[in-house]
């Protein structure tokens, strides 16, 4: 406990060495290493605790940046506050761009036009004309730049681990409840946010509030079968694959709503022209794979030498996270692309024997990832939880959102325990966490809905391993019974 509070401590004087006008230190990023330093030892502390409850890390490196985000924010760190409201001071960099008025009018005429409360007006106010807010605002994106590329080598990674043709060996029990999976929450979701919200909300926010809900975490799912020893199990696999497909359906219906959010409002033409995106550039890639991708690892290598094997993976997945960005898609899509089409064969004569790129690019996600989680929790208000009708909501989102799965596991064939295939799909862990953080991005998640969503991912990961356990003790106690009851039988 007294790593926790000492990060605690230190974590409130992180950023001001920008204030130093006077050459205390010569180099301008030395503070971003700093920040950095202390993002990374809160996120092994926060795994710490969670290994020792038996929790996911995800969920502790979140809510450890949760409490260190809050106690920042109270103590008036001016780099955590600008994280947090990076939205509204770009809208006032935007909207104050070819004014007339000097800079600290500008700022204040902007802060005035917002519909911000009189406490937060007077925060930005502050810190935007101060004489070391370039200093602040840089510091600040230097950090969410360490956390994109956590979120793009995550979903680059989980590309890299799906197999086109397992999928399709899968057959199409696992496709139809993926489907369901998928379009059971969405609806659900849509729905539940125009019965739970009285005063009404916006078709866009219901949307993307839909479209996360749509979500499922492979990896929670994935390490509670592991550790209760049941991984070849049938139903197992099923979700597994289900969860995968879960995954690029997810990242396709991500590719729409955020297509859809930023045009505005719905129009079918406007839809249309995004799905029609979304398909042609993973058809491109794939074309790509097949006819560009293995030759030019073999210019790339004239090139590189025998740095081919890493450096080529982590150039592809930067260019198609660019591109994807460019045509108007998510990077993450660009980034799972790129770890969908690599394939081991194409490196032939640039690897050591038995080295696969994902143990080769494994540690750059393990030093990245964390930070985007943990950065995560910072942008969490914790005066929300306290307001009745956030909690209310994010729980009726809650049970929609494990209604919405549970619907889906029941369409699986007969033979399967039904319970168990819908009980894996409920965790949203790391994948809701990076569809809630592109909403916050996008402007559609308020910080009351931001925080509803990140009470969905608690929740059910939270609920999910000790259900499946539950599940899985329920059918070891049928078949011993079973077994039992035959064996009497026979005699």
């Amino acid at each position: 406990m007294k790593i926790l509070f000492t990060l605690l401590a230190l974590f409130g004087t992180i950023g001001m060495g920008y204030a130093d006008e006077g050459g205390g230190h010569s180099d301008p990023y030395s503070s971003e290493f700093l920040a950095v330093f202390f993002i990374l030892m809160a996120a092994i502390t926060g795994r710490f605790f969670a290994r020792k409850l038996n929790q996911s890390e995800v969920l502790g490196e979140l809510l450890i940046g949760i409490v260190i985000g809050a106690i920042g924010y109270h103590l008036g760190n001016e780099v955590i506050v600008t994280i947090r409201h990076t939205n509204e001071i770009n809208h006032v960099l935007d909207a104050g761009s070819g004014s007339d008025m000097s800079w600290d009018e500008s700022v204040k005429a902007q802060l005035n036009h917002m519909d911000v409360d009189e406490k937060l007006n007077s925060k930005l106010d502050d810190i935007m004309t101060s004489g070391h807010f370039k200093d602040v605002f840089l510091y600040a994106n230097y950090t969410m730049l360490f956390s994109s590329l956590g979120v793009i080598l995550l979903l680059f990674m989980v590309g890299l681990e799906v197999s086109v043709e397992e999928m399709v060996s899968l057959g199409g029990t696992s496709f139809a409840v993926a489907l369901l999976g998928v379009l059971f929450p969405f609806v659900l979701g849509y729905l539940g946010m125009h019965f739970f919200v009285a005063e009404g909300v916006d078709d866009n926010v219901a949307i993307f509030v839909g479209a996360t809900l749509a979500a499922t975490s492979i990896g929670i799912t994935a390490r509670v079968f592991k550790d209760a020893g049941q991984i070849q199990l049938p139903e197992a696999k099923l979700v597994l694959g289900a969860a995968v497909i879960d995954d690029i359906l997810g990242l396709v219906l991500l590719a729409i709503v955020s297509g859809v959010v930023s045009a505005g409002e719905l129009q079918f033409a406007h839809l249309t022209i995004i799905v029609g995106k979304a398909l042609l550039f993973l058809v491109g890639v794939f074309v790509a794979e097949k006819y560009l991708i293995r030759k030019s690892v073999k210019w790339f290598s004239k090139l590189a030498g025998s740095g081919t094997y890493m450096l080529y993976p982590f150039a592809l997945l930067l260019f198609l996270a660019w591109l994807a960005d460019f045509i108007g898609l998510a990077t993450i899509v660009g980034a799972f692309a790129a770890g969908l089409i690599l394939k081991e064969d194409m490196f032939d004569g640039f690897r050591k024997e038995g080295q696969s790129l994902e143990q080769l690019l494994s540690p750059l996600e393990k030093v990245f990832a964390p930070i985007f989680f943990v950065l995560m929790g910072f942008q969490v208000d914790v005066t929300t939880f306290l307001e009745l009708h956030v909690l209310m909501i994010g729980l009726g989102l809650t049970l929609v959102a494990i209604i919405g799965k549970v619907l889906a596991g029941l369409f699986a064939k007969k033979g399967y325990n039904k319970w168990l295939i819908g009980i894996g799909l409920i965790p949203r862990g790391e994948v809701g966490l990076i569809f809630a953080s592109i909403g916050k991005g996008l402007g559609v998640l308020t910080d009351d809905l931001f925080s509803m969503v990140i009470i969905v991912v608690i929740m059910t990961t939270l609920l999910t391993p000790p259900l499946i356990n539950w599940q899985l003790k329920k059918m070891k106690d049928t078949d011993e019974n079973q077994s039992l009851s035959e064996l009497k039988s026979s005699n």
